[in-house]
């Protein structure tokens, strides 16, 4: 366990219990590309898209940073990595902390909100098909799907 939910506390809905990055003991670090979403509800959500060189993990949320210890040991283990959070301004601005903290490219998305978001509303053609050319991009590599 590593956050409670309190939905009906308003100061704190989390409590957090221990550092955990979403996703990352699903990693297999043997594919060359890895992608850091906004949720893991958006891991999920990449995961269905289908890549097959390209894995996802996702922070506690947009607003913290994944240990700089943590980015270096997965920037050893995989080509290339970019961040995909959701398409709104706190969105954008986590996105931009991370490229120039630590020169992780990032990719906005702009059908839905959010990645899971844009599977629901126009599904999973068009959002691969909308999605690949600009990870393709940022990772100057060939996605497999």
């Amino acid at each position: 366990m590593y956050k409670i939910y309190h939905p009906y506390v308003k100061d704190y809905k989390f409590i957090k219990v221990k550092d955990y990055i979403q996703g990352s003991d699903q990693l297999t670090m043997t594919v060359p590309y890895l992608v850091i979403c906004s949720s893991l509800k958006d891991v999920m959500a990449f995961k269905k898209l289908g890549y097959k060189n390209a894995e996802a993990i996702a922070p506690d949320s947009e607003n913290s940073m994944i240990p700089e210890h943590v980015l270096n040991a997965y920037k050893f283990k995989y080509q290339s990595i970019v961040t995909l959070f959701d398409y709104d301004q706190a969105g954008i601005e986590s996105m931009k902390k991370y490229e120039l903290k630590h020169d992780i490219p990032y990719v906005i998305l702009k059908l839905s909100k959010d990645l899971s978001d844009s599977l629901r509303d126009h599904g999973i053609n068009k959002t691969r098909d909308t999605l690949t050319p600009l990870l393709k991009e940022k990772l100057n590599k060939t996605l497999v799907s």
